[in-house]
């Protein structure tokens, strides 16, 4: 299952890339750190032995969506294209 996923995410990001490269003579794209963006949020301490909230639970919601959209194969495909 996981496997088809993953071919499906390569093949939208393979044809992504092949429309950009047909359409526009340049493409510049952000080196996003997808790591960095997805780590758990640092727990905020409040003075007391405790712990502020610091809506991890959003932020998890957050970390799937963006590891489910694919992000880091998409400059990939312009890049083994050209």
């Amino acid at each position: 299952m996981h496997g088809k996923v993953r071919r499906q995410r390569l093949d939208g990001a393979h044809k992504a890339a092949n429309a950009l490269i047909r359409d526009y003579d340049m493409i510049v794209h952000e080196d996003l750190r997808i790591t960095n963006m997805t780590k758990s949020p640092a727990p905020k301490p409040d003075g007391e032995g405790g712990f502020l909230p610091n809506r991890a639970a959003a932020k998890a919601g957050l970390n799937k969506s963006i590891l489910d959209a694919g992000w880091g194969g998409v400059p990939d495909g312009p890049r083994a294209q050209g």
